[in-house]
Order: structure tokens, then sequence, then C-alpha cells
């Protein structure tokens, strides 16, 4: 059982009604456009949330979308699928807890061709999670 942590008690990376929210590493990028102008919390999990060497498998980033309720969870990964669902899926039970009523929603951008994509695994989580699991090369825009 991984550990709990309340989001809501950590500083986020960057706060506001900013326009857009970008999560880059990796050369691999996720764009959060924020049409509406909400009030948005982004957080970067793996080294401040989760401090560097700290052992919990995490993802990268976290959007969230606190008038509407919605929560990113974003992993820009190299091409391994299969360790950036696990990452994904980690971070979700240590922190969704601490925001219960958010809607919860996967992001994967990978960076080279991934043959792993048609993986049975992969498509399996895909489908268990339709509707709000995207897995993208390179770069994902969305609405957030």
């Amino acid at each position: 059982m991984s550990r709990q942590i309340n989001i809501n008690g950590c500083r986020p990376y960057r706060e506001g009604r900013h326009q857009t929210f970008t999560s880059s590493e990796k050369r691999c990028t996720h764009v959060g456009k924020n049409i509406d102008r909400n009030e948005v919390r982004q957080f970067k999990v793996d080294g401040e949330v989760l401090q560097a060497g700290d052992t919990d498998s995490r993802c990268d980033y976290l959007l969230l979308n606190d008038e509407k309720q919605s929560s990113y969870y974003i992993e820009l990964k190299g091409s391994d699928l299969k360790k950036a669902i696990q990452q994904i899926e980690d971070t979700i039970s240590m922190i969704s807890p601490s925001i219960p009523t958010y809607t919860i929603f996967r992001r994967i951008i990978y960076r080279t061709g991934s043959h792993n994509v048609h993986d049975s695994e992969v498509t399996f989580w895909k489908g268990k999670n339709k509707g709000t699991a995207i897995i993208k090369e390179r770069m994902l825009e969305e609405n957030i």
C-alpha cells in the first residue's frame, strides 16, 4: 500500500487563472488550455511533491482545475508505457484520496515511436479508463 499525500497541503509549482499550463520534459509536452480562466493548480509531482531520491513511483505533473473539480495526472516518458501506467496509477492512489470529488484524467505523452502502444496491457488500461485516458506521441494540447 502506498502512502497518502494531501495535495492540498503542498505548494503548487504554478497556480492561478493563467491561459495555459504547460508541463514538459524529455522533449514531451502537455499543454492544458484554461479557456474558462478557472482557478488551476499545477504540481510538479516528481521532484517537488515527492523529493528526488524518494522511492515511490510517481508521475511527472498533476494539474487540478479547482472549479471544474478535475485532476490530470501527467507522465512524460521516453517509450516505456507500462512503467508510465504504473507511475500514474501509483500517484493516483497516493493523491486522489485528498481530492475525492475530483474527476481523474490520465495522460501519457511519450517521445519515441513506442511499439508497445498496442501491447495488451496498454490496450486493457486504455479500455478500463475509456474516455479518461490518453496516450499521445510528443505533444498533447487540450482544454482543461
